[in-house]
């Protein structure tokens, strides 16, 4: 007798449906040139809890570095984190790799890094947190997701320690739980085209730096993914981040 809820071997399930997602490139390139010094590519997608799961894999060869990074990090619907992941090589040689979690009072890490050795880690936090960076541009963006930019243009916002896996410029050393004190400032919306499109965004701009991390904009889309648009570094990297290509409709509404 056959049996109607059977699922013939080496056929898909009529049940299953990808998730929703987003995909995109962006890359790197000095002010005054055409030719990139490196790229990012990015995949987001929508879970059925709600969490927002952002994986990029970076590759990048600037001020006498050559990394590459890659990285998982989901968020809650509010953005603040839940867990991540990432792999730091350097000119051709593994730096370290690192596990995340972190809960509403509490930060956790499990790494090994030819730099630091063995680390576990647990880190008190408050949420919500303003994120968690993994040197991935687009989750630079994600720091300023929930940035109340309903307060005005002019606006500057800090949340107190903000998390890092790295406190280099390029996310090549580490990993381990480092902290900030930087915030963001709203400068306002502005309409701005890359080779991926036309985008109404939110420019912010990184304030309180204490690392020594050039002056630093961000534009980013309006809609509830916080897509990375455009981003400007100066100083040293003297850099315009652009997204080149885009796939996929937004996950969820603004």
């Amino acid at each position: 007798m056959n049996n109607p809820t059977s699922t013939p071997a080496g056929s898909a399930s009529a049940a299953f449906a990808p998730l929703p997602r987003r995909r995109g490139r962006i890359n790197y390139r000095k002010v005054d040139e055409t030719a990139p010094w490196g790229f990012e590519e990015w995949d987001i997608t929508l879970g059925a809890d709600g969490m927002r799961t952002l994986t990029s894999h970076c590759e990048l060869a600037i001020a006498g570095d050559v990394v590459v990074r890659d990285s998982v990090i989901s968020v809650h619907a509010d953005f603040h984190p839940c867990e991540a992941y990432v792999r730091i090589m350097n000119k051709g040689q593994l730096t370290g790799s690192g596990w995340f979690r972190f809960t509403d009072t509490e930060a956790h890490c499990e790494s090994y890094s030819q730099d630091l050795g063995r680390v576990s880690q647990t880190i008190e936090i408050q949420r919500p947190m303003r994120g968690f960076g993994l040197h991935a541009v687009q989750s630079d963006g994600w720091l300023a997701a929930t940035f109340p930019f309903e307060k005005g243009v002019g606006h500057v916002e800090f949340k107190g320690r903000n998390l890092m896996h790295s406190l280099h410029h390029l996310g090549a050393t580490g990993p381990s739980l480092a902290t900030t004190t930087s915030g963001f400032e709203f400068l306002g919306t502005e309409e701005v085209t890359v080779p991926a499109g036309t985008f109404q965004c939110n420019r912010v701009r990184l304030r309180g730096i204490v690392n020594d991390h050039p002056p630093y904009d961000m534009w980013l889309s309006r809609d509830a993914d916080r897509l990375y648009i455009k981003g400007e570094a100066q100083g040293y990297l003297a850099s315009v981040f652009e997204l080149v290509d885009i796939d996929g409709a937004p996950l969820g509404d603004a």
